[in-house]
């Protein structure tokens, strides 16, 4: 069964309600221009410590859910969290974000953002449109939004603890990227489908998963999208 979304794309999966957006003004917003600036570094491997895992049950959210994920993570967390504040965050999104009227469902990770921004999460951010720029970008200046197709078999885990770009496209998501590992090519991803979905980070938070630098490649040239907020407040 397909589920309309704002701007006349479909999801097979309610909580997949991620909708693409590419501003061109993002073009003048790269994480490299930055990440060359002030760290002139090879890649590196880094986890950005998150204590609590967020749940958007069964509806769409995930745009309000991965921001809100973001400004909970070091370096600098935002406190006293909750599912309501990304819910609001996503609201809010669909507020700002580029459809106009009411349609349905769904928002992108532009408009997320910005509605984190007017909450004072942060300053500014930036966008990897490149797997190396993303690479140091989580290596050096924080966790990450990916906005993402998510195919079948990103379902669930296999029994590595790795998700696959494989089968059909089910919808598009967000999720955040807060951990990388350079010598073995592979992202964590931090979920918001409850304790049913991924495994186990290295500090207890489930909803986790790894996915590896080619699928995020992949991922990245279907319309994909990673922000990185990069002044915090």
């Amino acid at each position: 069964m397909a589920f309309p979304l704002r701007g006349g794309h479909t999801t097979t999966d309610p909580r997949l309600d991620r909708i693409p957006f590419h501003d061109p003004r993002s073009e003048s917003f790269p994480i490299r221009e930055l990440i060359r600036a002030e760290q002139a570094r090879k890649p590196r491997s880094y986890t950005w410590k998150l204590g609590v895992r967020f749940d958007q049950g069964r509806e769409g959210a995930c745009t309000g859910f991965a921001t809100t994920h973001e400004a909970a993570a070091r370096p600098r967390p935002v406190p006293a969290l909750s599912n309501a504040i990304a819910r609001e965050v996503y609201l809010r999104a669909q507020q700002l974000d580029e459809w106009p009227g009411e349609a349905y469902s769904g928002s992108s990770v532009t408009a997320a953002v910005k509605a984190g921004q007017e909450r004072g999460w942060y300053g500014e951010y930036r966008w990897a449109s490149a797997l190396e720029d993303l690479v140091l970008a989580v290596g050096y200046k924080g966790p990450a939004i990916l906005g993402i197709n998510w195919y079948e078999g990103m379902f669930n885990t296999d029994p590595k603890g790795f998700i696959h770009a494989a089968g059909e496209v089910a919808g598009g998501h967000a999720i955040l990227a807060g951990r990388v590992n350079v010598p073995e090519r592979w992202f964590e991803l931090l979920n918001s489908w409850g304790d049913d979905w991924g495994t186990s980070d290295r500090y207890g938070v489930v909803g986790v998963a790894r996915i590896s630098f080619a699928d995020v490649e992949r991922l990245l040239g279907e319309d994909g999208e990673a922000c990185v907020p990069v002044v915090r407040r």
